[in-house]
């Protein structure tokens, strides 16, 4: 067979599986828009509403750290390739004292911190996948 490319990866009886890759092609999926709509979509879905869920919350008249966050999109390299990214920020005046702590609040919050450490526990409801 003239023409036919790629590592042959399964042969059975009838038919023969080969697999080329395709760098070009994996980098436009990395960066592309469907993934990016899925990436901003789960960051919107399910890491916002968690970590304003465990925020702490205050009395005071200012504008409140669990109010102020905000997912953007972005880019990150992972093994040198660029990947859409979701990134979660508070720009609360106060969001470095709630995470890392400072004199008047010693130990952090880590809402961000805890936010992944959450995203990245198996789900119980996942079909395998």
């Amino acid at each position: 067979m003239a023409g036919v490319r790629g590592k042959v990866v399964y042969r059975g009886v009838h038919v023969t599986a080969r697999f080329e890759l395709d760098r070009k092609g994996i980098a436009a999926c990395a960066m592309g828009p469907e993934l990016r709509t899925v990436v901003l979509t789960f960051a919107g879905a399910e890491a916002k509403p968690y970590a304003v869920s465990i925020s702490p919350r205050s009395d005071r008249e200012h504008k409140h750290y669990a109010d102020s966050f905000t997912v953007v999109p972005g880019a990150v390299m992972i093994r040198g390739m660029r990947r859409v990214a979701a990134h979660l920020i508070n720009d609360a005046p106060h969001a470095a004292a709630v995470e890392w702590g400072n004199a008047k609040t010693p130990n952090g919050h880590r809402v961000l911190g805890r936010t992944i450490d959450h995203l990245m526990k198996p789900n119980p409801h996942a079909d395998g996948l």
